[in-house]
């Protein structure tokens, strides 16, 4: 039910792993504005996409599954007659969230300082889907370049104007085109697209065109294609200009490696990992890249049981300062959980006992409510460790426990784990810091 991007995705995973849904019929739920935004005039990717929810309310599933953040799904999705849910649904007021990668699919509503997983992958894995796509290597031979224009903030109009005139003389057997010109239906695969990464871009190059993908600054796999082979280019928040974006061009068209002094960050979309996609730097990094290394060891440790064994960047000193500062506040975020284990703990004893305290027991409890309100306020102002205490916040509001002993058992477990996943993301930036002063 969410907006077009996230639809389209979620199409273009269900026909990647058609084979693992061919023993059931699938019935798609969708928003009919973002349905009438990704229509082009091919073929439906899946049978079974339906905009009435009366009809599907009338229906029997065997699993119902809410791949959507927009919170009025919520309620359709509890409506569901179904054995089996996954994903978000709404039930006497209370948010349910059976699984963990539904839960790390809504922290992304908290607007997540990048995107640590492609979508599709995220999907995949609520889905419970395992298995792995192996991408096909070719060279290609362009024909076309679509241009695409960015923001003007970073890369200025008369700079990209630039840019196509210096395309134009320098390889004047190209087309060059405007988005808006090419067919959804043609062959794209001769195709090479320069800009901003947009819905348009994206499903251009699911049909085969290449993208070198422009920005401001590293924002992970927001907007971007799945399959390998795509460029993304951070100017690092400076202006871009032609003269020094074209040679990376000239590589892409001549299938050459990128030149060792580019004054831009280039990341490279890698499907070789067991996990899925992921965005190798070829060149010097954003300040933030180390932080979405170890995100991604992290959040592959939570979620899947996966042990990623990625390279240490040589870091520069602002990547270093950027470090240092999310270690501090996660030690101290640390040794504030250590008081409230020690609080649950003391609630989890006076439930046992036969004569409990229920002073005491108020007591740890404010306490616990101090703690959360203060990781609320830190998850507001330190977006690098946002996604993680959102994640535990939200699989702690799935407790169930009927008595306090029950519930002070889900809570002592939850915050024992997120305790355990917080010490984690600070070895990873520990051990990032060790590297790089033995590398200086």
């Amino acid at each position: 039910m969410d907006e077009a991007y996230f639809l389209f995705e979620t199409l273009v995973m269900l026909d990647r792993y058609r084979d693992s849904f061919k023993n059931f019929e699938i019935s798609l739920l969708v928003n009919p504005i973002s349905h009438s935004q990704i229509k082009d005039g091919s073929e439906p990717i899946i049978a079974g996409i339906t905009t009435n929810i009366e009809n599907v309310l009338a229906s029997e599933f065997d699993i119902s599954v809410n791949l959507s953040m927009t919170e009025t799904s919520w309620a359709i999705h509890n409506q569901i007659n179904s054995a089996q849910k996954l994903g978000p649904y709404l039930k006497n007021d209370q948010l349910h969230v059976p699984d963990a990668w539904s839960s790390f699919l809504l922290t992304l509503k908290a607007r997540a300082p990048f995107l640590t997983f492609h979508i599709q992958d995220i999907y995949k894995n609520i889905l419970g889907v395992k298995r792995v796509s192996f991408p096909v290597k070719e060279a290609k031979n362009y024909q076309q370049i679509v241009i695409g224009f960015c923001n003007t903030n970073f890369f200025a109009a008369t700079e990209q104007e630039k840019l196509i005139n210096l395309i134009h003389e320098q390889y004047p057997y190209l087309k060059i085109r405007d988005i808006s010109e090419i067919d959804p239906i043609s062959n794209l695969s001769q195709i090479l697209y320069l800009g901003p990464a947009t819905i348009g871009a994206l499903k251009l190059c699911e049909d085969g065109a290449t993208g070198i993908f422009l920005s401001s600054q590293f924002q992970g796999f927001n907007l971007l294609p799945f399959n390998e082979g795509h460029l993304v280019v951070s100017s690092r928040n400076s202006q871009i200009t032609a003269e020094k974006l074209f040679p990376l061009i000239t590589t892409q068209l001549q299938h050459k490696e990128i030149p060792t002094n580019f004054p831009y960050s280039v990341y490279q979309i890698d499907e070789e990992n067991l996990f899925g996609s992921y965005l190798k730097s070829l060149n010097m990094s954003d300040d933030s890249y180390p932080i979405y290394q170890s995100h991604v060891v992290l959040w592959n440790f939570i979620l899947n049981l996966f042990d990623i064994h990625l390279e240490i960047i040589q870091c520069n000193t602002a990547q270093i300062n950027v470090l240092k500062t999310q270690a501090e506040v996660l030690a101290k975020l640390i040794r504030l959980y250590d008081f409230a284990m020690s609080s649950v703990d003391s609630i989890h004893n006076e439930a046992k006992s036969i004569s409990a305290d229920h002073d005491k027991i108020q007591g740890h409890t404010k306490n616990l409510q101090d703690i959360e309100s203060i990781s609320d306020k830190i998850s507001q102002s330190h977006s690098f460790l946002r996604p993680i205490l959102d994640f535990y916040r939200i699989r702690r509001g799935q407790n169930s426990g009927n008595t306090l002993l029950e519930q002070a058992q889900h809570s002592f477990l939850n915050y024992s784990e997120e305790h355990q996943a917080m010490k984690a993301m600070l070895e990873l930036f520990t051990v990032t810091l060790r590297k790089n002063e033995v590398s200086i």
